[in-house]
């Protein structure tokens, strides 16, 4: 069996599934599940955690779902170009360290804690913990988003003029974001969103075709939104 993504839209696993498509990968099987086939016997055989993503490649014997190590097994797999990770060897270590600092502050900490606050706004009002909620959204404001702003330092990137895997994965929490109307008030944050969220491949690994329609203003000629494959020059 070909090596298989196992992809929950709007999950963690979504920028996963887009970076594979930036890099137009077509020897991984992606398949889509629902979050009541998570706690399927056949998924939880591949992923007790019952969790989005899982990876698979049984002529490698490989199984594995913890979407940190999932993502950097399919860079160092797939992205030989170093498109959108820093090259061991040739990256300084700063870069090195900047990225691996990110991307484990993002899977670990930004996105737990906007996933949690997004889900508690979803419960019937009267279910709702408030006190939380506020208590939340504050610490996003004067902490979590304002570190992230810091991180950008100005840049179109995090890494700096070119688009990594860093954005990519910052995308899935700032959407949470954006849906709380938490996103607006740092614009660097807002920008980078929208770069990420108007190119193609995320309406296509998040399974939200609507999303074009905040995208009137984007072009093929809009190399903010361009997608690299889908889209190209």
């Amino acid at each position: 069996m070909a090596p298989t993504l196992y992809h929950v839209p709007r999950t963690i696993s979504s920028p996963i599934v887009q970076i594979l498509l930036e890099l137009g990968v077509k020897d991984v099987n992606i398949e889509t599940l629902t979050f009541a086939e998570l706690k399927s016997p056949a998924h939880l055989a591949r992923n007790p955690m019952g969790s989005s993503p899982a990876f698979t490649d049984e002529d490698d014997g490989i199984a594995i779902w913890e979407s940190g190590a999932v993502l950097t097994y399919l860079l160092e797999t797939y992205d030989t170009q170093h498109k959108f990770h820093p090259k061991q060897g040739t990256a300084t270590p700063l870069e090195r360290a900047n990225f691996l600092h990110l991307q484990q502050y993002i899977i670990a900490t930004v996105y737990p804690f906007l996933a949690s606050l997004f889900l508690q706004t979803l419960k019937p009002e009267h279910e709702q913990d408030q006190g939380y909620i506020s208590s939340a959204k504050e610490k996003w404001l004067t902490l979590l988003a304002p570190t992230l702003t810091g991180f950008l330092g100005g840049q179109p990137f995090f890494m700096g003029n070119a688009i990594s895997s860093i954005d990519f994965l910052i995308a899935k929490p700032l959407n949470n974001a954006k849906s709380l109307d938490l996103l607006e008030q740092f614009p660097d944050l807002d920008a980078l969103f929208k770069r990420v969220s108007c190119m193609p491949s995320f309406a296509k690994a998040y399974d939200m075709e609507e999303r074009t329609k905040d995208c009137s203003g984007c072009t093929k000629d809009c190399t903010e939104c361009r997608s690299l494959v889908l889209l190209p020059n």
